[in-house]
């Protein structure tokens, strides 16, 4: 990790804006972000300036109905962090409209600067030939035209997000969030990022790490697989043997789990205590719930087994977790650790 935050009276925030781009795949990092800032009080409100760039400036229309007010590109001469949203569609549309985005992405990541692709646009990040050799994602619906225009990157098509030093790419705009509270831990403090963790994005089950060991996978092609998925999420409550799951799946036992490990990188069982800790955590967040009803709402019935289970996962009690992620002991006006 070599990001370094702005040590100077602003934080630099730069989105690059045109017609075709997803709105929610800017105005979601933009609001953790200012989120992130207002926690640390009017100081921290101070030092971030967020600035949104289309080729000549004015009001833009995306194709949502939205109307974005922008800068000209040519006003944006330094960033210290630079957003590359999502594409609508077809995004060697937008390759061919806007080669003057490649050149100011191309100038910023040559720069070392710290930069955040979100779905298809990748594109436009790999179009300027930085990328070479290093790790990437983009959107699931574009894998195969990635790959076949941009041979040198290293398409991960099982990551959600990756990390190159300074960049970034995030498959979707439902990762996103993972990646911000992670950023905002390093760009402001551990404090803030429990903060955002917390007041934004309570779903989120766990933070993004650079290299996550494993972990779950539930980006893949396999859709039998995604069927299972699916069943044994819709009631964590149930435990399903795998020849039940099996038969409905018209294969062999030993067919699924085969075919499971494959496509997630886990057995069923580690994937469903995996998904049942998730929940647990989720519901510790949330709720209200005794510790003993959180077990046995995600199937943990024994409270000593789901006591052990919880801390071997997270390395603390589930009474010790609800009271971390409950902490607001720091103030709004609190200054950065």
């Amino acid at each position: 990790m070599i990001i370094t935050p702005n040590t100077g009276p602003l934080f630099r925030i730069a989105a690059l804006t045109h017609e075709d781009m997803l709105a929610s795949s800017l105005t979601l990092p933009l609001e953790i972000l200012t989120g992130a800032a207002q926690a640390l009080g009017r100081a921290g409100w101070q030092r971030l300036s967020i600035g949104c760039f289309s080729q000549a400036g004015g009001p833009i229309t995306i194709q949502s109905g939205l109307t974005l007010a922008t800068m000209p590109l040519s006003e944006l001469t330094q960033a210290d962090l630079l957003i590359v949203p999502a594409i609508w569609r077809q995004p060697q549309r937008v390759l061919r409209r806007h080669p003057e985005q490649i050149a100011v992405i191309d100038r910023h990541v040559g720069a070392g600067g710290l930069t955040i692709s979100v779905g298809s646009g990748s594109f436009l990040l790999a179009e300027t030939g930085r990328m070479r050799d290093r790790a990437m994602t983009t959107h699931w619906q574009w894998f195969d035209t990635f790959a076949h225009r941009y041979p040198r990157v290293q398409l991960e098509r099982r990551q959600l997000i990756t990390q190159s030093d300074n960049v970034f790419c995030v498959s979707s705009v439902n990762s996103v969030a993972d990646l911000m509270v992670y950023l905002c831990g390093e760009l402001f403090s551990p404090r803030v990022a429990r903060h955002i963790e917390n007041q934004f994005s309570p779903e989120i089950r766990q933070r993004f790490s650079p290299s996550p060991v494993g972990a779950p996978k539930d980006l893949h092609h396999d859709e039998l697989i995604a069927d299972v998925q699916t069943e044994l999420n819709r009631d964590l409550r149930i435990t399903r043997t795998m020849s039940t799951l099996a038969e409905q799946l018209g294969v062999s036992p030993r067919t699924l789990i085969r075919r499971f490990k494959s496509a997630t990188g886990v057995s069923i069982g580690q994937y469903l205590q995996q998904r049942r800790l998730d929940e647990a955590q989720a519901l510790l967040r949330r709720t209200n719930l005794s510790i003993t009803e959180v077990g046995v709402a995600v199937g943990l019935n024994d409270p000593s087994h789901f006591s052990r289970m919880f801390r071997e996962q997270t390395g603390v009690t589930p009474s010790a977790f609800r009271t971390a992620v409950r902490d607001k002991s720091f103030a709004a006006n609190a200054s950065p650790d």
